[in-house]
């Protein structure tokens, strides 16, 4: 069975082929197996452990310095640059490239697109390196807990797309920790590992790197994919080395919690602000509770209670003294997320990624009032925002729309409260509080488990909250889930691609074609103007002419590159036929498509970048849009953006559309070419309406200028 258990066996047995590496050689790495783990390591002194038992740093850094934040990643980055890597800027952290995903989760993501179904890759440079932030959810439990865990983060991205190999990859891995870092070189650890795809698609060894028991890197080689029962090299090999940035300045800085190094002077405000003061048994189970982790102990209370025994006090006091700081710290961790997501236009909410913005917003407004913190979100984003400049300044552009959103839900939030209290008490009463209820009460009303908490404590009820609630409510929200559309059945085996008249001549209404395939009511011809549904745009109807005959065209679609036509009739393979479509229906159509691209455009001028179309439907009497936004939309803006769009539609602008490389219109346009979703192609059909008013992806029919909408009216 091909499994990735199975991988890790037969690449441990071939680990000369597999893990072995010249630097391993010139500085004399021996290759171990751990007593506790029983995983393989190299490593220089003689050790029976790979490290993962403990934390070893903490009060006891190694490095040459204690570097901050922002100074780790120039080290960083100046080290790379010196060894020919294009350091590039980040990409969003909302995916809009990905049609599969909401967040971007790793720095391979960014260069990661889907082509016809298959991943391929789209990057500007052989070798480069990317200060990528990466949202992920699966952690919010251990959030503030654990000393590391984190639901923003970068992942210092350092990829080659077939420039250098394992060798070249793991010299430059080490010599960054010992000339850059300054780390002696015995106290590295490189561990033996797999990486796979879910579907083993892409697959190969990886090799993790640690350092007095925390991991600093991880550096996978996409080698292999799955051919059958066996497997094959890749035509591209990739380097995918994941650095986890906030480990590299926790580990310069060998502080209690992760949270003290890279949050900086932000959390130092906090606690000064607050009033918290940490002291020797904080200390202790701080340096204790880097190595719990809520996945594995499935119990936090039972996981506090060792550490409390193991430090001779009480698990009450214990809490007493910890919680404010984990509270403290996940409101830090969760006020960045929030930050980075609504710069990038994500926007709490009930659907889709927003959900999970809810969440942690809604956490941390919880904390806040549970602690009675004496500040605000809005005023932890703005020291988030200036301590982060240098590297990240579009986050102090963002602030006023981080303020307007926050207060929303800050208001949505309290009339939840309110309306919570009596719907607790009701589930208090009838003592129903299990797994499946909290849920349930979460998803229909809003309410938290910290809320069941503080409200059960006022009637002396313990409640116990489920360690894994806030992965089994966030899980749902962190891909898309696509609903599979119903394709009609016919075999397009062989069948070369259409030739697609409609963009060439869209404004023709009659052609010629030679029919290639028929099956049932279906049938494939050479080419036609018939524009198949897709992008919310229905399919031109129209007749087929023969000879002697008229035949009704009913329905058509895109199978690929190959267009497919339903009529009521019947051709045979090899016929020549004239098409004719329904003119005025197209026309219509294709003034409804740019009127939606008119209107979009104007939203995103009076409302705001963060507005992202999130769904739209044409139609011959009346269009739909779907636009994102923190609120509805007032009649005054209403009124606004239709006004806009008629100066548009009146000023007589040009459409203009083009097909360029996906790459090109990516560094050009950026991402909000994604409005109507990813593109599956390696180019990309660029539709540019008023010159730049509105510029998207879009594989739509439209007219040539704008006077031809002649009128937009939103109802």
């Amino acid at each position: 069975m091909f499994t990735k258990r199975s991988l890790k066996e037969k690449f441990s047995s071939e680990w000369k082929r597999h893990y072995h590496v010249e630097i391993f050689a010139e500085r004399g790495f021996q290759r171990r197996k751990c007593k506790v783990c029983n995983e393989y390591f190299w490593s220089l002194k003689e050790k029976e452990t790979c490290g993962c038992e403990k934390y070893e740093f903490i009060g006891n850094p190694v490095t040459k310095k204690k570097t901050d934040y922002i100074e780790t990643w120039k080290i960083f980055e100046n080290f790379f640059a010196k060894h020919d890597h294009t350091p590039i800027n980040r990409y969003p952290v909302i995916d809009r490239w990905r049609p599969d995903l909401f967040f971007t989760m790793a720095s391979i993501q960014d260069f990661q697109r889907i082509d016809q179904g298959n991943m391929v890759f789209e990057y500007p440079a052989e070798n480069l390196i990317v200060p990528q932030v990466c949202l992920r959810f699966n952690d919010i439990p251990n959030v503030g807990v654990t000393g590391r865990h984190h639901t923003s983060f970068i992942m210092s991205g350092q990829h080659s797309f077939g420039g250098y190999w394992k060798d070249r990859c793991i010299e430059l891995n080490f010599k960054f920790l010992t000339e850059a870092m300054g780390i002696p070189e015995e106290e590295i650890v490189y561990k033996e590992d797999v990486w796979a795809m879910p579907d083993f698609s892409a697959f190969g060894p990886c090799i993790e790197t640690f350092c007095l028991g925390l991991e600093l890197a991880n550096s996978v080689f996409m080698q292999f994919t799955k051919t059958g029962n066996t497997y094959k090299e890749l035509p591209l090999k990739v380097i995918d080395v994941g650095w986890g940035h906030e480990r590299l300045v926790w580990f310069s800085q060998g502080t209690p919690t992760g949270y003290d190094a890279v949050f900086g002077p932000v959390i130092k405000w906090m606690k000064k602000q607050s009033g918290l003061k940490e002291n020797d048994l904080f200390r202790k189970y701080a340096a204790l509770a880097g190595n719990m982790d809520i996945d594995e102990v499935h119990d936090i209370d039972k996981a506090r209670l060792r550490i409390a025994k193991t430090l001779g006090v009480s698990l009450k006091e214990l809490k007493e003294i910890v919680e404010p700081f984990q509270a403290l710290y996940a409101i830090a961790d969760h006020t960045k997320t929030l930050l980075f997501a609504i710069t990038d236009a994500g926007i709490p909410s009930n659907t889709g990624g927003g959900y999970n913005l809810r969440v942690i917003l809604r956490r941390a407004l919880s904390f806040l009032k549970e602690f009675e913190f004496p500040f605000s979100l809005e005023k932890i984003a703005e020291l988030h925002a200036k301590y982060l400049y240098p590297l990240f300044p579009e986050l102090s552009e963002n602030l006023n729309l981080f303020s307007k959103i926050i207060e929303v839900e800050k208001k949505r939030y309290e009339k939840t409260l309110k309306n919570a209290e009596i719907i607790i008490r009701k589930e208090l009463k009838e003592g129903k509080l299990d797994n499946e209820t909290l849920i349930k009460l979460y998803t229909s009303h809003g309410i938290s488990p910290e809320m069941i908490e503080r409200e059960a404590k006022k009637y002396g009820i313990a409640i116990e909250i489920p360690p894994d609630f806030y992965v089994k409510i966030t899980e749902k929200h962190i891909a898309e889930e696509k609903t599979k559309k119903e394709e009609p059945k016919i075999d397009i085996t062989g069948i070369p691609d259409t030739e697609l008249l409609f963009y060439e001549k869209p404004y023709e209404r009659d052609f010629e074609a030679k029919v290639l395939k028929k099956a049932d009511s279906w049938i494939i011809l050479n080419k036609t103007l018939f524009y198949p549904e897709g992008g919310g745009q229905p399919g031109d109807k129209g007749h087929l002419f023969t000879k002697d005959r008229k035949i009704p065209v009913t329905d058509v679609h895109k199978i690929g590159g190959i267009v497919i036509h339903k009529i009521e009739g019947s051709l045979q393979e090899g016929e020549t036929v004239n098409g004719s479509i329904d003119w005025d229906r197209r026309y219509t159509l294709m003034k409804m498509h740019t009127a939606t691209h008119i209107i979009a455009g104007s939203v995103r001028k009076i409302i705001g970048k963060h507005a992202w179309q999130a769904g739209a439907k044409k139609d011959l009497t009346v269009s739909r849009i779907d636009l994102t936004h923190y609120q509805p939309f007032t009649r005054e803006e209403i009124m606004e953006i239709e006004k806009l769009a008629n100066k548009i539609v009146s000023g007589k602008y040009p459409v203009e559309t083009k097909v360029i490389p996906r790459s090109e219109a990516e560094s050009k346009y950026g991402f909000t070419i994604y409005q109507g979703g990813a593109s599956p192609g390696k180019e990309i059909r660029i539709v540019n309406v008023a010159n730049g008013f509105d510029i998207e992806g879009c594989g739509g029919t439209h007219v040539k200028n704008t006077e031809e909408v002649e009128l937009i009216k939103i109802v």
